[in-house]
């Protein structure tokens, strides 16, 4: 009895032993301490955000076309080859933020986030929150990173004159104007500016808080100031409800411009006003001049009566007026190209407005600010264009996507490059800029701007040297075996080889 009363002790502590052993092995290992910072860390890796892909008139594979909500781990990219949508006819260029700029592929996520889908038809219908119509029809809108842009043409003075530009509306500017007002005056809610202005005046764009806009001209003409309105629209913004009432849009009786219902809220007209507020003054300061720098001159035209005036068009889109008898370049501020149809189309300073007119002869001519009228032949032109061949590519220091390539055009281009996240290669950001070897190193411009460039050389050992500029918001790196590429096209791939 004695000892089986013993085994049974025994078992009973073998079977304990053993339950607590089974408990402890199902215990985490390593489990850090409360408080600790690996617990903070593991924190953070277990967080989960909602990535919203909306495909914009694209289709997933199911065929549905709505957006659709993704849960990714928090410092992890997206997964967008899991995610592709298809639109016949098109390239997937990329997804884009709110803000306009697109989204890197490596990108890891640290917050909810929604993108949406651009593709490389031009029909694709964008849809803003702000939505502009002028005579019952939609006005097409350009946006990116919070400006919205629309080019108009206006006719004046019964239909004898016509005023075209280009209007520029601050996303932020008018949402801040709209929280400034009360709705207790009917005053000019925002105003406008655009790229068109001359030597008596400007063209303009006011927003109203009754959902009303209207495209005016404002010039003076002998000491006398008249604003002609040349259309009227209505406005709607996302989330924002006009306090009264939209005014009815005047018939023109006259056919030299509408008669503004809002004239009277304009108390700059009348004299009240003591002073115009500093935004719309900046507004309608002259825009800056801008920079270019021409590049091999392709064709020249001579000017009508005199033997020293050239118009040198050169490879990169610029025009500079040269004088022989100096030997320098008196106004190189043109800007020349052939547009979607065809024709020749010469701007100045920046503006949209083509300068070129055609004569009682057919032929197409333009006067420069120095009154010589030059003859253009756009066939001879067109023929000495040559297909541009790219000789360089420089990459961001700070950016895996970024590049900027060079061509043999004296042209350059910034690049995103999504092609290893599984997209549809490289598309440009920005338009053409110009570049040219000068006596102190490389020049370069865009956006009617310098670009400022940083070189630290060293001619003993080249191959050390460093050179960078910025564009944007990104820096690039460019290698001195660049002047070699630039000035030998031939060479270019084996150059470029070399200074990767």
């Amino acid at each position: 009895m004695r000892n089986n009363s013993f085994l049974r002790r025994a078992a009973a502590i073998l079977l304990l032993c053993a339950l607590a052993l089974g408990l402890s092995g199902c215990a985490p290992q390593n489990q850090p301490k409360q408080g600790t910072a690996g617990q903070s860390a593991a924190a953070v890796d277990s967080a989960v955000y909602t990535v919203t892909l909306n495909p914009a008139g694209g289709a997933w594979a199911d065929g549905s076309t709505e957006a659709v909500s993704v849960q990714v781990q928090g410092g992890t990219p997206i997964d967008f080859a899991a995610h592709t949508p298809q639109l016949e006819g098109n390239d997937l260029l990329g997804w884009y933020q709110q803000d306009g700029y697109p989204w890197p592929g490596a990108r890891k996520v640290s917050g909810d986030v929604s993108l949406r889908a651009r593709w490389s038809a031009t029909q694709v219908e964008e849809t803003y929150d702000l939505v502009l119509t002028i005579g019952g029809e939609k006005e097409p809108l350009e946006y990116e990173a919070g400006v919205y842009q629309f080019t108009h043409v206006s006719s004046i003075y019964g239909g004898y004159a016509q005023r075209a530009g280009k209007y520029t509306i601050y996303e932020e500017d008018l949402k801040n104007a709209i929280k400034a007002d009360d709705g207790s005056v009917q005053r000019v809610l925002y105003h406008a500016g655009s790229n068109y202005i001359d030597a008596t005046g400007t063209i303009y764009a006011e927003f109203y808080n009754d959902g009303e806009f209207e495209l005016f001209y404002d010039y003076t003409n002998a000491g006398e100031r008249t604003k002609y309105c040349m259309n009227t629209g209505y406005w709607t913004l996302a989330g924002y409800t006009a306090p009264f009432e939209a005014t009815p849009i005047p018939v023109d009786e006259t056919g030299m411009g509408y008669v503004s219902a809002h004239l009277d809220w304009d108390k700059t007209l009348t004299g009240e006003a003591e002073e115009e507020p500093e935004a719309e003054a900046a507004a309608e300061e002259k825009a800056p001049d801008i920079v270019t720098l021409p590049g091999e001159t392709i064709y020249t035209a001579e000017a009508t009566g005199s033997d020293t005036m050239k118009a040198n068009f050169c490879d990169n889109g610029v025009m500079a007026v040269f004088i022989t008898s100096y030997g320098v370049n008196v106004d190189q501020k043109y800007l020349w190209k052939f547009d979607e149809a065809g024709q020749l189309v010469l701007t100045y300073n920046g503006g949209e407005e083509n300068i070129l007119t055609t004569d009682e002869n057919g032929a197409l001519t333009f006067t420069d600010g120095y009154n010589n009228t030059y003859t253009v032949d756009a066939e001879a032109l067109k023929a000495a264009v040559t297909e541009p061949e790219k000789i360089y590519t420089a990459a961001s220091v700070n950016s895996k996507t970024m590049f900027v390539f060079f061509y043999s055009n004296h042209t350059f281009t910034v690049n995103f490059d999504l092609s290893s996240f599984g997209q549809a290669g490289s598309f440009h950001v920005t338009a053409e800029g110009q570049w040219r070897l000068g006596e102190k190193g490389i020049e370069m411009a865009v956006k009617g701007q310098m670009v400022e460039i940083t070189a630290d050389l060293n001619e003993a050992r080249p191959e050390s040297s460093s050179i960078t500029f910025p564009v944007d918001e990104n820096t690039y790196a460019l290698s001195p075996l660049f002047y070699g590429t630039a000035t030998a096209p031939a060479e270019a791939a084996q150059g470029e080889e070399n200074a990767q």
